[in-house]
């Protein structure tokens, strides 16, 4: 076996093992003898592939942004429609709750001495969130008085205000219970939030079309 495999697979078996213990425990509760012990990981091994923890959970959360944008994405790689974004976000939380977690955790409640890393990997989900929303107005009539870069911004709005939001509301739930929450109910914001740019409501773009 050539070295850059072997390397390779010896990553991606790390990987797997603290996308389980990250998703979890989270960032601040993650230890990496815990995760060496538990998985039978030689920790002279890990440091071989990767500097520490930080590095560690910046390449799962790496991995958990892509997973989720090529499940969203689909075989043809296409820019989704809103219905379809909404059903594959909830498929990938469904069918990979690990990567589903730590994307959560990532997304949503970054270590502050982290963030600026993490906002780096979240910029190819960020990236997908602004297209989805271009589909939407492409195939919609705004409102007369509605301009498609004010929708853009109001989109962006609401989406960022429901996650302050929810991170109030839902602070003292642990991190699964919190994750699983807001994805369902993220289904029924994203229906109601296109109302006020939209004509015909749901009848010109709406989720359920």
């Amino acid at each position: 076996m050539k070295k850059e495999l072997k390397t390779k697979l010896t990553q991606e078996r790390i990987i797997e093992a603290a996308l389980i213990e990250f998703s979890q425990k989270g960032y601040k509760a993650f230890g990496i003898n815990e995760l060496c012990k538990k998985h039978s990981i030689s920790k002279g091994v890990l440091y071989h592939n990767f500097s520490g923890k930080t590095e560690l959970y910046l390449a799962c959360v790496r991995e958990s942004f892509h997973k989720a944008v090529s499940m969203i994405r689909g075989e043809s790689g296409d820019v989704p429609s809103l219905a379809d974004y909404v059903e594959r976000r909830h498929r990938f939380s469904k069918d990979f709750p690990y990567h589903s977690h730590v994307f959560f955790e990532a997304w949503m409640t970054a270590p502050r001495e982290i963030a600026e890393e993490v906002e780096k990997e979240k910029a190819v989900f960020e990236q997908l969130n602004q297209q989805v929303s271009e589909r939407l107005l492409s195939e919609s009539t705004l409102k007369n008085q509605i301009s498609h870069s004010q929708a853009m911004d109001y989109l962006a709005f609401i989406q960022q205000l429901f996650r302050s939001y929810y991170l109030l509301a839902e602070s003292d739930n642990n991190l699964l219970d919190f994750a699983e929450k807001y994805e369902m109910t993220l289904n029924k914001v994203l229906d109601l939030m296109i109302y006020g740019i939209l004509k015909d409501d749901k009848e010109k773009g709406g989720i359920h079309d």
